[in-house]
């Protein structure tokens, strides 16, 4: 032994756990081989982590790189090192690698031998020692699982957030929490069902979660009563039947680093809960929500047209709509999905929804020829079929709120023959009904509007549909399904080439294109280009906000800078590669690669 330099790598899981013992133990063994001088590196993490992520490994590298005296590492075992096999692998080649030998005391081994490297049975049996020590955390792990299973199903240790309802109550004889009725909270909750069953009074038999909520904010219940989100959570909630099965779905963050890894972790567990309201009662409330759960779509602002097509080129994950208005303005954007996940993506650039929406829809509608005809594609009898039924429903719904709307307007005229003093009550009272009975007219009366826009598309003869479509465009455009409907059927991805403030550049995948047809003509081929191609870009100059001008091409394009591509233009009748200015586009002579097209933003909101 040349050195008398040694690193004491130590580590303990939790924060709680003291480091000091495992120092001591290694500086008493390391000085018994004769090491007098030490660095010791501690850490409190996992030994499960993955090796990016392992701070005290990571430290321990750096040092050593940069003290050159010190080639002894010591650790009380092999579990202090890592507990995952391929990270154990690369340490241990590290190790050899820099001629760095290791000592773990409890076992009393050592990893290289005289000659500075691992031998045949050195190399087993550090294998084997680092299976024992992932197998060992493996199995300790089981052994808690089934543990908190087992207490969970005997109403004992339910972790998470306590419902509410119930309060965490510590049993001195088992020393565990478990969970019992609140006092006030428990009552409130059997008040919500029975109010949601028979109202508050006689007065007000048939009422509403927004009435539920209101009421309770009225009584000064508590905050969480104060949400028609959290209401309706809690009357669908089983746990107050005295049990629950949890189903409950997370994503591994190790799956991203390994394919061998699940996706997903999933527990279904069994909890006991006191019971607080009985059976009779739960499924009568059940059958009411199912009841009162209206049949049309009270809006469509949260219908993302480009859903699940615009993929991030930094992570490849999905965009998402990030939904937000701004001084009356809507100011909805794109996003990557990943910019806040277990694995965040760097890509935080956004990009508008309305304009990026209307330049695929505006592409699509400048070739209404293959638009129409991709109707032809999908069988519409079945789907014609249940859009009439939904129709009927729909129209039934309505006739009984004209009905009621009615009964309603005889009532105001009525209120001649009322004193003055009551007539303003009973004026306030009717007004408020019929207010509402007129906003649930509307809303089935948009509904129905929606399905006749369906059903005309599919059911006029396919001979008809190029006019069918170009006459009724706008109905189209004014329904965000519909325009979902018809991007989707066509589109099968997305990529931002470019995106900054003056200009953007998208490439789009189709599943549906128009076809380039090639004309032999005097001895030449004379290529007419396809409206929409396999792949085809589209190029939308910004700079002007209120005036968009857009371009299309399905050739190759390079982006060199912020306002340069290359691509393929006409020269003399022979197409060549050639670099271009964005801002010159619009001065780019008539071209049968690189075409303007309409660019109008659409409607639908």
């Amino acid at each position: 032994m040349s050195s008398t330099h040694a690193v004491l790598l130590v580590r303990v899981s939790t924060s709680e756990q003291d480091l000091e013992p495992q120092i001591n133990d290694l500086k008493k063994y390391a000085k018994s081989k004769g090491f007098k001088e030490f660095k010791v590196i501690q850490t409190k993490e996992s030994g499960l982590l993955d090796l990016n992520k392992k701070v005290g490994t990571h430290e321990l590298f750096k040092f050593i790189l940069e003290n050159k005296q010190y080639k002894d590492v010591f650790a009380t075992e092999i579990s202090r090192v890592g507990r995952r096999q391929s990270v154990l692998h690369i340490i241990k080649e590290w190790f050899e690698k820099n001629g760095i030998q290791l000592y773990v005391k409890d076992i009393g081994y050592k990893l290289l031998d005289e000659n500075g490297k691992i031998s045949e049975s050195g190399d087993t049996m550090f294998t084997l020692y680092g299976l024992f020590s992932e197998n060992e955390i493996k199995q300790k792990k089981e052994r808690f699982k089934r543990a908190k299973i087992d207490l969970m199903q005997k109403g004992l240790s339910i972790s998470g957030k306590t419902l509410f309802g119930y309060k965490k109550h510590f049993l001195k004889e088992v020393k565990r929490n478990t969970l019992i009725p609140h006092e006030i909270d428990a009552e409130i909750v059997k008040k919500i069902f029975n109010w949601y069953i028979n109202g508050f009074d006689i007065h007000n038999k048939n009422v509403s979660i927004k009435d539920i909520v209101l009421h309770c904010i009225k009584s000064g219940f508590p905050k969480y009563t104060h949400s028609k989100r959290n209401v309706n959570k809690l009357l669908k909630e089983e746990a107050y039947l005295g049990e629950k099965i949890t189903n409950n779905k997370w994503r591994n963050p190790y799956f991203a680093i390994n394919n061998g890894e699940n996706e997903y972790f999933t527990s279904q567990n069994k909890i006991k809960y006191h019971r607080l309201i009985n059976n009779d009662t739960f499924d009568k409330v059940q059958q009411l929500l199912k009841q009162n759960n209206s049949r049309i779509d009270k809006s469509n602002i949260n219908v993302t047209i480009l859903s699940k097509l615009i993929k991030c080129s930094v992570c490849n994950c999905y965009y998402n709509g990030d939904y937000r208005t701004i001084d009356k303005i809507n100011r909805s954007t794109y996003r990557c999905s990943s910019r806040s996940g277990i694995k965040k993506c760097t890509n935080t650039q956004s990009i508008s929804m309305k304009m990026i929406d209307s330049a695929v829809w505006n592409l699509i509608k400048s070739d209404l020829y293959t638009l129409s005809n991709t109707i032809l594609i999908y069988n519409p009898d079945e789907n014609i079929s249940n859009l009439k039924e939904s129709k009927t429903l729909l129209e039934k719904e309505l006739n009984e709120k004209e009905i009621i709307s009615l009964a309603i307007n005889k009532s105001l005229q009525q209120l001649e023959t009322y004193n003055q003093a009551s007539t303003i009550v009973a004026l306030e009272t009717i007004m408020g009904k019929l207010t509402k009975v007129e906003k649930e007219k509307s809303l089935i009366q948009n509904e129905i509007m929606k399905i006749d826009n369906e059903l005309m598309i599919n059911r006029i003869d396919s001979a008809n549909y190029y006019k069918l479509i170009k006459d009724n465009i706008n109905n189209i455009e004014n329904s965000k399904e519909l325009l979902k409907k018809y991007i989707n059927l066509y589109v099968d991805c997305i990529e931002i080439l470019l995106h900054n403030p003056k200009f953007t550049i998208l490439k789009l995948k189709f599943k549906i294109y128009s076809e380039r047809k090639i004309k032999i003509k005097t001895g030449k081929k004379m290529i007419s280009d396809a409206e929409i191609g396999v792949y085809s870009n589209i190029i939308l100059d910004k700079r002007n906000s209120n005036l968009i001008k857009s371009y299309k091409t399905n050739e190759y394009i390079k982006v060199l800078d912020n306002e340069n591509i290359r691509t393929k233009v006409e020269d003399a009748n022979l197409p060549k590669l050639k670099n271009i200015n964005l801002s010159e586009l619009q001065n780019l002579k008539k071209s049968k690669f690189i075409k303007p097209f309409e660019f109008i933003k659409i409607s639908a909101n």
